[in-house]
């Protein structure tokens, strides 16, 4: 009976973590939303994926979202999905999953270091 009764909470907390996914908030996400309007609608980011200041006093920064480890993806057919959400002077200015951007005509090279020159 206790194994049943642990089996049933397990699979609530598995269901209610599932829920918590990227996928199911990233469309509340609009163009001009501020830092403290997407933790509102997304919750914390997984990582701030990258961050810049330029010369001009603006700075850009990504936020990246990623599924739970109990997400409804490992035990679903359908995946659930990362995404970026990238802020230029604290507004939303682009969103999607990572590479959504890139047109298939660009050539982007992944970046090797030279480890010669040290």
């Amino acid at each position: 009976m206790k194994t049943v009764i642990l089996a049933g909470l397990m699979g609530a907390v598995i269901l209610v973590a599932g829920c918590q996914t990227p996928t199911r908030h990233i469309s509340d996400i609009r163009l001009g939303m501020t830092h403290d309007e997407v933790l509102d609608a997304m919750g914390r980011p997984y990582a701030v994926r990258a961050a810049k200041l330029f010369a001009d006093g603006n700075w850009l920064e990504v936020w990246e979202y990623i599924p739970g480890v109990f997400s409804v993806a490992l035990f679903a057919d359908r995946y659930d999905k990362s995404y970026w959400i990238i802020f230029e002077g604290g507004k939303v200015v682009q969103w999607g999953e990572p590479g959504d951007w890139q047109r298939e005509d660009d050539q982007v090279e992944e970046y090797v270091p030279d480890r010669r020159r040290r």
